[in-house]
């Protein structure tokens, strides 16, 4: 169950937004991604259309083949580049997203100054880009020790990785500091596979690397509350049978015992 409404949050994010008329939060995230976008594929392109020439010009290739690999070296190497640097550019804007459907949901939110807020998403904004950068060496390292191992590898921390930015929303809003949020992490472990997995497969769907991390961050919200009202259900459950236990159990001091008064 943890699984599926794990995998399920990114895509169900769209929906609550509508709902709950948060939309026009996404705006400002969304048209920023775009930005970014244009630029990371800018970027890529500068730098393959450079390191390809050089590779073209030394061999007899043809031109079709050629023109393949430039468009596709481009589009990973964009799609690298804005899962990087996005985390730190739209972190102060997720969160506020985050807290706003947080708000919606339960009444109340943990406050926070917003000036303290703003660092404190920078600060894991940078973290998260440490994080990526990491996953994309072993990735690479991997790949140069062991052919197709690497990819697997890549992806795995991937997942991993896109569990940890969303669900640091909520979590850095109640105090959770970075080992914290990874033991939350560790104690939901088939939520956590799934939201992975459901994230890197929006960001597979061509062009929706634009919106999704605001989904991204919405959906993760949206799972976290509905854990925490689950153990919360759980716990009054648990506490209701040990009363009635506790009721049904006959007070040896009692004056009714074995048919006295």
């Amino acid at each position: 169950m943890g699984f599926f409404r794990g995998f399920l949050a990114p895509f169900r994010a769209a929906g609550v937004l509508r709902r709950e008329r948060l939309l026009h939060f996404a705006i400002v995230p969304v048209l920023l991604n775009v930005a970014l976008a244009i630029g990371a594929a800018w970027a890529a392109a500068t730098y393959w259309r450079q390191e390809l020439a050089i590779h073209t010009a030394s061999s007899s290739g043809s031109t079709v083949l050629s023109s393949v690999l430039f468009g596709v070296t481009t589009a990973l190497g964009a799609i690298v580049l804005f899962v990087i640097v996005q985390p730190l550019l739209g972190a102060i804007f997720n969160d506020a997203l985050s807290a706003r459907i947080e708000k919606r949901a339960t009444g109340t939110v943990p406050e926070v100054p917003f000036v303290a807020s703003a660092l404190r998403a920078t600060w894991h904004g940078l973290l998260k880009l440490g994080l990526y950068v990491l996953a994309l060496l072993v990735g690479l390292a991997a790949s140069l020790a062991t052919a197709g191992i690497g990819g697997v590898v890549g992806v795995a921390l991937g997942v991993l990785f896109f569990a940890y930015d969303g669900f640091d929303y909520p979590l850095a809003r109640r105090g959770a500091g970075f080992g914290a949020k990874w033991r939350y992490l560790a104690l939901h472990p088939m939520q956590t596979i799934g939201y992975g997995l459901g994230a890197t497969v929006l960001y597979l769907v061509p062009l929706a690397l634009i919106i999704a991390p605001p989904l991204m961050a919405a959906g993760a919200t949206v799972t976290f509350l509905e854990t925490e009202e689950r153990k919360k259900q759980k716990r009054e459950q648990r506490a209701l049978r040990a009363q009635r236990k506790g009721k049904g159990r006959i007070d040896e001091t009692s004056a009714l015992r074995d048919g006295q008064g």
